[in-house]
């Protein structure tokens, strides 16, 4: 219902106001850095020796076909050029890609380093001499005229060697592993990935086992074609396990620590019985150090299950408790009262693991994946993963397994962006730590205030982005987790409340929270990638700082908030579906009359896709790209210059410019099909910085300004493009999105109520209150002798 000042909740079915259009077609002549001839005599010498390192490669470190690596100019980065004419002519095996440094070379800069990628591709010395043969032979049908082309692809051609990192332990120590196998080199082909087989797997364990290693065949996991296997190793030892070809990267097996210090001074206490949460209230699935279910705040709305058959340590447990009740409460450290919990918890103490070897994450990751297939959640929070940055080049187990459960049963992780913010960033050591690098979760950023506070920004120590393809504006949001200075109020199950710790594993439950409440509001209109574009498009920006370190901002405490929209502007939610190669356009609805005061215009995009692994340069198999065109009168008109040949673009108003239009079209201008869009930043730059700001982000936002008669039946338009095996493909699924939208003025216009007075908006319906039973109020009281009360429990 509209509130007593003109605005009211958000709008919900925008999906009504829109459907398919026609695509427009786009796009230029290709720059190509090199000629095929000086492709050949660049890579001629390079294959050759390619072909001489196969030749004394030991049986023991290779299959009957090894795995080579071919570099492409960063010109050539797109999908689009994805050299499948010249595999397919060749009958070569894609195994997968890999992000580098590499070089881009323009007429206007000439060469310079660029990010690029590397083509992992199976071979034999038969393939290679047909590689050669190509040279040598430019004659032929279309499909091998054209594999001729695409090797000016490639500016390299090596011997693929995996990615390794020493452990930090002393020589002679078995130190814990993490191998990734590529697929099969034999069994692959162009059509599918085959896992590694009997003979990779023996001939792996072999060398292993001969160096005085142990590998734990039981826990190995296939992905992608992909195949993550768990060893410890003498840290000696490392070079000469890496020297087997069919290795993808053999990198230390991350630990996986939860502790949080505990306070001797007790700042307040939560003093009165808390009801159990809304039976409309959504289960969330907590993986940490374990609570004490008994406790009073805990008794009423959480369940405890022990995973590993261990006692939970002190330290393990505060962590756990803290987790659960900001989850359940929010943050009730400033004082304010704690309403009816938002969540069922079911909290799964999931350390001390049963092993402190190699088998540890593994075994973690194993678990989660298990009771979330079991109880299907919709809602799980991941304060802990293993402790290990985001890295470009290679995949993860954890984010590829958490990623799949994600996008195929509509789960949403909301996990801790890691501490690291204040490590290495040449070294890369900076970046948001696993598993908060999903492209289809919630990854968390601490700010170093809370939502009480107008002055904020991101805390030093929480993790940062650029996160990986797919998620590079990572984390997705800041909330507080505390400083150094300004410690996080941990609330422990026996209600009291202590300032002793800080950290992005306490801004996470805090999202978890307002996520809950959000999922209980929207009730059937809930699902994943809503639930996602709501936090991100209610989060407070902060200025110009580097959405690398805020993400899309901080959020609010309340999920009301985020709903509740003021008399001057509007929000509409759009949920639907699109396919391959679909386009989709939805009206924004605005005031009949805008006058010439400026409107704010925000849009949030969310979807969740398929990914893939063995890609680790795009990883995503789908992208969706939105496009703002705010008046349905202004088009482009374009021709080439006679003089120079380059293409000249002119827009025009259809009213206002009838009679100059006449003349563009006698001479030659052809219209654009649709309205002229409103360019951003993403759509103007090369492929390198689109991907940076946002190409094939999974959660998507922008804004704008403009006047009031600049809009005209403003409208976004979304299309779908989806890849497979770093291609693109048209044998694609649909995928479920939401947008969200709003529009505000800034000249005091009503804009909710003239809105909701249009029959042109009549399908649009405000989202209902759902009434939240049981609710109930518990004081806090924050009286400076309250630890004799409680007797100073943890």
């Amino acid at each position: 219902m509209t509130d007593s000042t003109g605005g009211g909740r958000v709008l919900m079915n925008g999906e009504l106001l829109g459907g398919p259009i026609v695509r427009s077609s786009g796009g230029g002549p290709k720059t190509h850095p090199r000629t095929s001839a000086e492709a050949r005599e660049i890579l001629t010498p390079q294959i050759q020796q390619v072909r001489g390192a196969i030749a004394a490669l030991p049986e023991t470190l290779r299959t009957g076909k090894v795995v080579i690596e071919a570099d492409v100019w960063a010109n050539y980065l797109a999908n689009s050029y994805y050299p499948s004419r010249l595999l397919t002519a060749l009958r070569i095996a894609p195994l997968g890609s890999k992000m580098i440094t590499g070089v881009s070379s323009l007429p206007s800069t000439g060469d310079t380093e660029a990010p690029s990628k590397s083509y992992l591709l199976a071979v034999d010395d038969a393939d290679l001499a047909a590689i050669e043969g190509l040279f040598a032979d430019t004659g032929g049908d279309k499909t091998r005229q054209g594999a001729v082309d695409e090797l000016r692809q490639f500016n390299a051609i090596r011997l693929a060697a995996p990615r390794s990192a020493p452990a930090d332990q002393e020589s002679g120590d078995l130190s814990p592993f993490e191998a990734v196998l590529h697929p099969d080199p034999v069994a692959t082909s162009a059509r599918a990935r085959i896992p590694a087989g009997a003979d990779v797997l023996t001939k792996f364990t072999a060398l292993v086992q001969s160096v005085g290693g142990v590998v734990h065949e039981e826990f190995n996991e296939r992905i992608d074609g992909l195949t993550f296997v768990a060893l410890d190793l003498p840290a000696e030892q490392l070079d000469a396990v890496a020297a087997f070809n069919p290795l993808r990267s053999l990198t230390p097996s991350p630990a996986i620590v939860l502790a949080a210090t505990d306070a001797s001074d007790v700042s307040g206490v939560v003093d009165e019985a808390v009801a159990p949460a809304s039976p409309s209230a959504p289960e969330v699935l907590v993986f940490d150090g374990g609570i004490d279910a008994s406790e009073r705040l805990f008794a009423a709305s959480t369940t405890a299950i022990n995973l590993t058959g261990r006692t939970a340590s002190t330290d393990s447990q505060r962590h756990g408790s803290a987790v659960t009740a900001a989850i359940l409460y929010g943050d009730l450290a400033d004082g304010r009262t704690a309403a009816a919990p938002a969540a069922h918890v079911t909290h799964f103490q999931i350390l001390p693991t049963p092993d402190r070897d190699a088998q540890e994450y593994a075994w973690i990751l194993r678990q989660i994946r298990e009771e979330v297939l079991a109880r299907k959640p919709e809602i799980v929070n991941l304060s802990l993963g293993p402790k290990v940055a985001t890295e470009d080049g290679e995949p993860h187990r954890w984010t590829a397994v958490l990623d799949k459960l994600a996008h195929e049963h509509g789960i949403l992780f909301v996990s801790a962006a890691g501490n690291n913010g204040e490590r290495d960033q040449r070294a890369g050591f900076h970046r948001v730590q696993v598993p908060g690098d999903m492209v289809n979760g919630l990854c968390v950023g601490a700010a170093d205030a809370p939502a009480t506070d107008d002055t904020w920004a991101a805390a030093a120590y929480s993790g940062r982005g650029p996160g990986r393809a797919g998620a590079r504006v990572q984390p997705s949001v800041l909330a507080f987790g505390g400083t150094k200075d300004r410690k996080f109020g941990r609330v422990r199950g026996d209600g009291s409340i202590v300032h002793d710790d800080f950290g992005t594993s306490y801004a996470a439950p805090l999202v978890t929270h307002v996520v809950a409440q959000l999922r209980t509001q929207l009730a059937a209109a809930s699902d994943a990638p809503t639930l996602r574009a709501l936090i991100a498009h209610g989060a407070d920006p902060i200025g110009d700082e580097d959405i690398h370190r805020a993400g899309h901002g901080r959020l609010t405490s309340d999920a009301a908030e985020i709903l509740q929209c003021g008399p001057g502007e509007a929000m509409v939610i759009y949920q639907g579906l699109i396919a391959r190669d679909e386009v989709l356009g939805f009206l924004i609805p605005v005031p009949a009359n805008l006058g010439s005061g400026k409107y704010d215009v925000k849009w949030t995009l969310a979807f969740a896709t398929a990914t893939d692994s063995a890609e680790a340069g795009e990883y995503t198999n789908a992208g969706l790209e939105a496009t703002f065109r705010p008046h349905s009168e202004r088009f482009d008109f374009r021709r080439k210059d006679p003089t120079t040949g380059k293409q000249v673009t002119k827009t025009r108003n259809l009213q206002h410019d009838a009679d100059e239009i006449q003349q563009l079209l006698a001479a030659g201008w052809r219209p654009s099909v649709h309205p002229s869009p409103r360019p951003l930043k993403t759509e103007t730059a090369d492929e390198k910085t689109r991907r940076e700001q946002g190409k094939w982000e999974s959660l998507w936002c922008a804004s704008d300004t403009l006047k009031g008669t600049s809009l005209n039946e403003p409208r976004i338009d979304i299309s779908h493009v989806s890849r497979e095996g770093g291609r693109i493909t048209a044998d694609t699924e649909d995928i479920e999105f939401t947008l969200v939208v709003t529009i505000g003025s800034r000249s005091g216009v009503p804009v909710y109520a003239e809105i909701e007075n249009d029959a042109r908006w009549s399908v649009l319906t405000e989202l209902p209150v759902v009434s939240v039973e049981q609710s109930v109020t518990a004081n806090i009281d924050v009286t400076t002798d309250v630890e004799a009360e409680i007797g100073g429990a943890p």
